[in-house]
């Protein structure tokens, strides 16, 4: 590799993984698509998953999105890169996940048709989280990846998937789940009323067969327990660690301003500093380009209405993100990418976005 590193470039060709969080309508997939591009180019093995349920990430690299599945697909080659592209599907990761750490395929068989399980890889709330974080430590394992660039869900799941493995050792840790699983550190006659108690209770409000299979479900489970905690704890050391960055994406808006913020807030309550924060979708000042006195003069003449509007929407905008730049820790980078006419949903406007985040234009 002979590459000149300029804006994102150290980060593509440095790091291992590349998380980007950012609310909804900032462009957030396209960059996450645009950063495995231009790591491809640079002669990096690249993938990028999406984890948002829009489905956008193959619109953003011009594909149909029905082609995108489970199985990381071959996008391009860039000489010695590879661009390669994927969408979590949870029950297909689950089920992996399960048959990885099953010690037989009895066991494996028994899980994978309770009607506990399928609930739970089919939708719980927070499963397509912890389930995006097994994806991405099985792709940064992969040996056919150098890079894995996650697209995460928006703001309000973002912060989700960077919680979801300590959530799972908690899950282990609770009183309920070492009762359903009848392991216990208490006397054991105590514990067995208090578990029947909790049963009948629990029964009552949702039924007895949903019980039953609750209970099968952490009973089989207990037997995969010590793969998932050694697994959790190791996604938590990767994005944690010098190989993992975080990339803020945000718009001028001053909504998506506030969000980026609470985003910011928290990676801070996490110990965790954005690498790169990338304001997308601005436009470009007018009077950027010329001497002062020559501005003015533009404005000065007939017709003129629509390059001020433009001067006066763009001062409003750097001074809507103005704060959210001035948090960036000093090892930062801040990247600017100018919003193009129509909306980014074909190889041109991945182009355009990548040349920007690579430093090339602006």
């Amino acid at each position: 590799m002979t590459a000149i590193a300029t804006g994102l470039d150290d980060l593509v060709l440095s790091r291992k993984v590349i998380v980007c969080l950012g609310s909804g309508g900032v462009g957030k997939t396209t960059v996450s698509a645009s950063l495995a591009a231009r790591a491809a180019g640079l002669g990096r093995r690249a993938v990028v998953i999406t984890v948002d349920p829009a489905r956008r990430l193959g619109d953003a690299m011009g594909l149909r999105s029905g082609l995108l599945g489970p199985e990381p697909r071959l996008v391009a080659h860039h000489d010695q890169g590879e661009l390669w592209a994927t969408m979590l599907d949870p029950r297909s990761t689950f089920d992996r996940v399960v048959a990885e750490h099953s010690p037989d395929p009895t066991t494996r068989n028994r899980i994978t048709s309770n009607n506990f399980y399928r609930n739970l890889a089919e939708g719980l709330s927070g499963t397509q989280e912890y389930l995006a974080t097994e994806e991405l430590f099985a792709l940064h394992d992969d040996p056919r990846f150098d890079l894995v660039v996650v697209d995460t869900p928006p703001s309000g799941n973002a912060m989700d998937v960077l919680d979801a493995p300590g959530r799972l050792v908690r899950l282990f840790d609770n009183r309920v789940y070492r009762l359903l699983t009848g392991r216990t550190t208490g006397p054991v006659k105590v514990v067995t009323r208090a578990a029947h108690r909790f049963v009948r209770l629990v029964a009552s409000a949702v039924g007895a067969g949903v019980v039953d299979d609750a209970i099968e479900f952490f009973t089989l489970f207990e037997d995969l327990e010590g793969g998932f905690r050694a697994r959790a704890s190791a996604v938590r050391e990767l994005l944690a660690g010098d190989q993992a960055a975080f990339v803020l994406v945000a718009s001028p808006r001053r909504d998506t301003v506030r969000e980026a913020g609470q985003l910011l807030d928290g990676l801070e309550e996490r110990h965790l500093e954005p690498d790169a924060l990338v304001v997308n979708l601005l436009h470009p000042d007018p009077s950027a380009s010329l001497p002062p006195g020559r501005f003015d003069e533009a404005l000065a003449r007939p017709g003129s209405e629509a390059l001020g509007r433009l001067h006066r929407r763009a001062r409003a905008e750097a001074l809507a993100t103005g704060e959210l730049v001035s948090r960036l820790p000093p090892s930062s980078r801040l990247v600017r990418i100018p919003i193009l006419p129509d909306d980014v949903h074909d190889s041109g406007g991945l182009e355009h976005v990548t040349r920007h985040l690579a430093g090339v234009d602006g």
